[in-house]
Parts: structure tokens; sequence; C-alpha cells
């Protein structure tokens, strides 16, 4: 079944490149309870790798919207395409070209389709070499290479707008969390926190996640609203690149 999927993915320092979400979406007219995914153990996650919906029961890692009588999941991992994006997830976080500016990066093969690839990273003393490395990818999974590129080369400034918006607020959400940090610390102590962080060399390291870096309980639910607009926004458009 070819679609267009949406993944945040991170580089973590003890697992290396692991998917956190992925948007997915059914056919109109169903609830996509193919893409929800049952219990399962997360003892093999830490918690920078994690999903956290708040309000939700701790076993609960999936969220669905229902937008013009479509279903649009996000979950952890694809119950579906579990294979096809770990190795989209390796390849993004190997490709020489994966810069973390948010400049947008493509790649194509018969496998994973194609994909448009846009990293960032974020500053935190608890992770290795001091910062946390994301990326945004949107898939489209199609053995068609000119159909899945004319949607993307048709809607270029959308997908890569709609992506650096998300990047952005990620980014402004962090920037303010690390002042309010430093302000915090700084009236406690009468110095500021990262000099003594340099002094200390980095010898702890921390699991840490979006919700934590952001100060925001409710990123992953933005971020699944989110990907749910532009999915709904870009799925009309790719059934008509097919006629």
């Amino acid at each position: 079944m070819s679609s267009i999927l949406i993944s945040l993915a991170h580089f973590c320092d003890k697992h290396g490149p692991q998917v956190i979400l992925v948007t997915q979406t059914s056919d109109k007219g169903t609830l996509g309870d193919e893409l929800l995914l049952p219990d399962y153990p997360i003892d093999s996650y830490c918690e920078s790798c994690l999903l956290h919906f708040p309000d939700n029961e701790t076993t609960i890692r999936s969220m669905r919207s229902i937008l013009h009588e479509r279903p649009y999941i996000t979950t952890q991992y694809s119950a579906v395409r579990y294979q096809l994006l770990n190795a989209i997830i390796r390849r993004s976080f190997s490709e020489e070209t994966m810069v973390y500016d948010s400049l947008p990066n493509v790649f194509h093969d018969n496998v994973s389709g194609v994909n448009l690839v846009m990293g960032f990273k974020l500053y935190d003393e608890n992770a290795r070499g001091n910062e946390r490395r994301y990326c945004l990818i949107l898939t489209i999974d199609d053995k068609d290479e000119m159909s899945s590129t004319k949607i993307l080369s048709n809607n270029w400034n959308f997908i890569t707008g709609g992506f650096l918006k998300m990047i952005n607020y990620i980014k402004d959400s962090h920037a303010k969390e690390l002042e309010r940090k430093t302000t915090s610390d700084t009236d406690k102590n009468g110095f500021t926190p990262f000099m003594g962080n340099y002094l200390r060399g980095n010898k702890s390291k921390i699991a840490r996640n979006l919700i934590e870096l952001t100060n925001d309980k409710n990123i992953f639910i933005k971020i699944h609203k989110w990907n749910t607009y532009l999915l709904d926004a870009l799925l009309p458009r790719y059934n008509e690149a097919d006629v």
C-alpha cells in the first residue's frame, strides 16, 4: 500500500538512530485500527527515546485524529512498516550530507521510496557532545519514483515550510527553557551554571526527551496535530499526481 508518512527520529547516545514517533493514515471512512499499537514492554527504551502522551495511561502509545473522515494515527513505531522505517532512520543519520541546521536533504531508492529529511540539534549538557540530534522525515512510500518526485517538487515549499515551523517551535521552546533554567540556577547559586558544567567535564550523561528539553508536556500532541495537518493537505495532491 503506497502512502505518505511523517516521522520524528533522533540519534540516541545509548541506542543509536531511533524513531520517536511516526504519523500514518489509513483509508477514508475507516478508523485505522490496524495502525494502533498493542501494549508492549518499554524496558528497552531509554527516556530520550520514549514517546509520551500526557493524561494517557502509561500503556497507551497511540494517538488518533479523524480529519475529513480519514484517520491519522501517531505511534512510537509503525506496526506495518517497522523494517522500512528503521532502514530510513539509519540511512538518514549516516548520510554524509546530513546536517543539523534545518536544511532539507532528499534521498531515494527502490526499497525506502522518496524521503525528505530536515535535521536539527538542541543543546544539552547531559548529552554526548553537549547536543541532541533530531530529524523530521517525510516518506513517500511508493515504488513509482516519478510520481513521488512530482508530489515532492510540486509541494516543496509547503512541506519544508511546515517542517521548519515545527522545528523552530521546538528550538524556540528549548531556548526559553535554557534561559529559564540558567536564570533560576544563577539566582540560587550566584554563578552561571554552564561554567560549572564545563569544569566538571560532562562526566554524567542523563537521557532526556523533548518534553523535558522544551518544558512542554504537550509537545508530542502538537507534533501529532501538525503532522496530521500536513498529511491531510498532501494526500489529495498525492492522489492527483497518480492520475
